[in-house]
């Protein structure tokens, strides 16, 4: 299925100057995927600590909440972020391991200081974003 210059523009955020109508109407969508349940639920639950899932993506915008914050509030957002699972859990903390087991994990968002899980909140707002999948067809010239 084909889409229009202007869908393509909304999804990726840039102007006609940007990428011209020429090469946007070369594009096919190939496929659409939709966040994971699981991580909308988590995101939710952070809208107690006042957590905007819009502005999730801000590292600075969590650094400046997360410095706001007691330590109380610190641990509800740790216990929030601790319901994560499956392979979101390397995602959100960067680990160099193929997997993290539930134990690993809680400890690493336990210990984390307010740099580690700012820069987590951030990778976990990323999750929450529909991917579209564009596909890209050169022009072939013929000879």
């Amino acid at each position: 299925m084909s889409v229009s210059a202007d869908d393509v523009r909304d999804v990726i955020n840039v102007t006609s100057e940007e990428v011209p109508d020429n090469k946007i109407l070369k594009m096919t969508k190939i496929a659409e995927t939709q966040p994971n349940p699981q991580i909308l639920k988590v995101v939710e639950k952070l809208r107690a600590f006042n957590f905007n899932p819009v502005f999730l993506t801000s590292e600075r915008t969590n650094m400046n909440k997360l410095q706001r914050m007691t330590a109380e509030e610190l641990d509800g957002v740790k216990m929030v972020l601790k319901e994560v699972s499956g392979i979101y859990r390397k995602r959100i903390t960067g680990a160099r391991q193929a997997f993290l087991n539930k134990e690993e994990y809680e400890a690493i968002v336990d210990t984390a200081d307010i740099i580690k899980l700012a820069k987590m909140l951030r990778i976990l707002g990323f999750l929450t974003q529909t991917k579209v999948y564009l596909f890209w067809k050169k022009e072939q010239h013929c000879i």
